[in-house]
Parts: C-alpha cells; sequence; structure tokens
C-alpha cells in the first residue's frame, strides 16, 4: 500500500475506533477509560508486532531511538489524550473540537520548520479546506450551555502534542525502522505512565471495577484503535507529515456517519453546516492528495 493509502486507512479506521469508544464513556470515566485503551492497544500491538516484525531490530536500535518513541508516546498518548478529556469537560466536546482542527496546520508547520518538507500554496489551500470543515463538523454537534467559557488551553495542548508527535515519529523511525515497533514502544511507555496516574487517582477516589460489559467494549476499541493508529505510523514513514496529517482527518466525517449505527442514537440531521464541513474534509484531502502525495 501508499503512503496515502495508509493514512486514508488510519483516518476512516480512527473514526470507527471512536464511534465504538463511544460505548465505553459511557459507562467508564475518561481517565480509566483511556488506560484500558491504552493497555488493551499495548497488548494487541506487541502481540501483532511479535509475529510480524524482525525482533532483532530491537537489539541495534539506537538509545536515541528508544528516547523518542518514548516521547512520542508521552507527548501524544498521555499528555494528548488527557488534554482532550480535560477540554471536553471544561469547555465541551464541540468547541474542543473546533480547537483540534487547528492540528492538521500545528504539524504541517512543524515538519515543515524542523524537517524542511515542502508546503506548496496549493497543500495549504488543501489544509485550511480541511480545517474548516473539521470545525464546522464539531459546530454542528453544539449545544447552549455546554462546557464553561474560557479560552480552550486544554484543547490547544491536544492540538499542539498532537502536530508534533509526527516529528518524534520521524526521528525515531531513523534508528528503529519499524513503525509497528515503535508504535508499541510508545503506547507501552504510555501505559505505565498512565498507570501510576489512574492508580493515584483511584486509590483517592475509591472508583469501581469497570462492569463486564464495558470490558468487552474497551476490548474492541482496543483492537480498533491499535489498527488505525498502526496505518498511521505507517503513513508517517512514507509520505510527508502535512499530507499524512491532513489526510487522517477523514476521521472526522466517519465518526458522523457511522456513530448512529454503533452507538444506537438518532442519525446526525443532514444540516447545511455538516453537509459543508464534509464536503470541505473530503474537498481538501483531495487536494491535498493532488499536490502533495508520493
Amino acid at each position: 500500500m501508499s503512503g496515502i493509502a495508509w493514512a486514508i486507512a488510519g483516518g476512516i479506521g480512527f473514526g470507527v475506533f471512536q464511534a465504538v469508544y463511544r460505548r465505553v464513556t459511557r459507562v467508564i470515566d475518561a481517565y480509566t477509560a483511556t488506560f484500558l485503551l491504552l493497555v488493551g492497544a499495548t497488548i494487541a500491538l506487541t502481540a501483532v508486532a511479535g509475529l510480524t516484525q524482525d525482533l532483532s531490530l530491537l537489539g541495534s536500535a539506537p538509545p536515541s531511538a528508544y528516547v523518542a518513541f518514548v516521547l512520542t508516546g508521552t507527548v501524544h498518548f498521555f499528555f494528548g489524550w488527557t488534554f482532550l478529556s480535560m477540554s471536553q469537560r471544561r469547555v465541551g466536546a464541540s468547541r474542543t473540537g473546533v480547537v483540534v482542527a487547528a492540528t492538521p496546520l500545528v504539524g504541517s508547520v512543524m515538519a515543515w520548520i524542523f524537517l524542511s518538507e515542502p508546503l506548496p500554496v496549493i497543500t495549504v489551500l488543501g489544509i485550511l479546506a480541511v480545517t474548516g470543515g473539521v470545525i464546522l463538523v464539531a459546530r454542528t454537534g453544539s449545544v447552549d450551555g455546554e462546557g464553561t467559557t474560557g479560552v480552550p488551553w486544554a484543547g490547544l495542548g491536544a492540538a499542539l502534542t498532537w502536530g508534533t508527535s509526527p516529528l518524534l515519529i520521524r526521528w525515531g523511525l531513523e534508528g528503529l525502522p519499524s513503525p509497528l515497533l515503535g508504535l508499541t514502544v510508545g503506547l507501552a511507555a504510555a501505559s505505565v505512565l498512565y498507570a501510576f496516574g489512574i492508580g493515584a487517582r483511584n486509590r483517592r477516589l475509591g472508583v469501581d471495577f469497570p462492569p463486564r460489559e464495558a470490558l468487552a467494549w474497551v476490548s474492541l476499541s482496543s483492537i480498533l484503535v491499535a489498527a488505525a493508529l498502526a496505518a498511521q505510523w505507517k503513513a508517517w514513514e512514507l509520505i510527508e507529515i502535512s499530507v499524512a496529517i491532513t489526510l487522517l482527518q477523514l476521521a472526522t466525517p466517519t465518526v458522523v456517519i457511522v456513530a448512529p449505527f454503533i452507538t444506537g442514537g438518532d442519525a446526525e440531521r443532514p444540516t447545511t453546516r455538516l453537509v459543508a464541513g464534509m464536503v470541505a474534509i473530503v474537498s481538501g484531502s483531495m487536494l491535498v492528495v493532488w499536490t502533495g502525495g508520493s
């Protein structure tokens, strides 16, 4: 598969994962759910990597590769996913979605500055179209009184961490040329960090053990997110960050389309804003593919 195909698969896969994951967050608090998701995805990826990858690469990789991947797991999963949960609780899901829509812009500019990746004007226009589309879709589901007002610093933190992590992935792959092994290392590091944090939190609050039904949905979510992340990391290896990070935003229309069938809720009404947002995302993605894909 080409890098573009991997990025599209990763974006769509992550959208399906988000729809399934909603079943989890309905009955488990966000922090416990994130920890269980990280552990489950780590176990799934460890099994797949052990069967499919050249494990001798782990012994020959320099320490700098491990540092890069551990930092990636810390930045992207531990801080990024925590910032997302904090932002949704403070300012609501819709406002958080608007702010996080800046991720493609952050990642593309970072790659342009630190990796000297080209950033043609037409590609920038495609990125802006996708960003605008994500904002429109995110605002479609807004409700008055959701969250609180103020600057969504946590949402900005999520966009910054997710826009920065592709740089760390690229640097790590220079020493350990296996996206799957690198991803497994990063997820394991994030799981360990979360274990300390969630353990202290649960001891303080006395959180109950999750119900069996929730664990089943967590297991399915872990498999889906592991597959989506593996596709995403493969895309980081093969194509420019600006292209990959933009195509990954296909997760937004995907989750809107499939969520009603998975969560059992009412289908999203096809408002003008929602349709315009989806058209912008798809059109912008096609423009980025046309100008920057390799």
